[in-house]
């Protein structure tokens, strides 16, 4: 009887976890919706729109962003096997362009070690709560987000100006020197299984290296 006792606490303690409790988010799809124009108005935000997807499986990561405009950029990373491609067409060819992954962190340096202070203000967006933030960067640009409250960022960097995030941001704006934003909104975030395909270079992409690439662009 109390060895039942002792099994029937440590059940109840287990269904007591609330439901609500943070997972890391380690596999699955986030697809934004993303627009362009002048930080000044929002001339442009109709007129440049597209989406923005983020697939990732462990150690994987595909990025996907895809305009109005034609154009479109995928970027396959594997940060156990060190590898990263870039999926470009030109003049009918198709081509994995292979990055270097120390290029890859160098343009995330300014970045880097960023500082977050929330404030007030929550919204819901994908159906999931989020909090609004504000992060300071080294050279004291600043950057508004809102990020979810269920799901932590995995260990790899999904997002480019926010390395090292704990929270999925799920509202944020890229600003340049130009004067331009980018806004991207989450429409949809699913943990779900993805199939390992998405992270292999297709069989009808010819793997160049970046320099072969830029030369044949000139």
């Amino acid at each position: 009887m109390r060895r039942y006792k002792h099994y029937l606490i440590l059940v109840l303690s287990v269904l007591s976890v609330p439901s609500w409790a943070q997972q890391t988010f380690v596999e699955g799809t986030i697809r934004y919706s993303v627009s362009i124009g002048p930080v000044s108005d929002s001339t442009g935000f109709t007129e440049h729109a597209g989406t923005y997807t983020l697939i990732v499986k462990g150690s994987q990561l595909r990025k996907e962003l895809t305009m109005n405009t034609g154009y479109q950029n995928i970027i396959i990373t594997n940060g156990n096997a060190g590898t990263a491609f870039s999926l470009q067409s030109n003049g009918g060819q198709r081509y994995a362009i292979q990055l270097s992954m120390q290029d890859l962190k160098v343009r995330q340096q300014p970045y880097e070690d960023f500082k977050q202070q929330d404030f007030p203000g929550k919204m819901t967006i994908a159906g999931l709560p989020c909090e609004k933030s504000m992060v300071t960067y080294k050279d004291g640009s600043r950057s508004a987000l809102y990020y979810t409250t269920t799901w932590l960022a995995p260990k790899i960097n999904m997002f480019d100006r926010f390395p090292g995030i704990k929270n999925v941001p799920l509202s944020f704006e890229y600003r340049n020197d130009d004067g331009i934003i980018m806004h991207f909104q989450a429409e949809k975030l699913e943990a779900v299984p993805v199939e390992s395909s998405l992270f292999r270079v297709p069989a009808d992409y010819k793997i160049i290296s970046n320099a072969e690439y830029k030369q044949q662009r000139r």
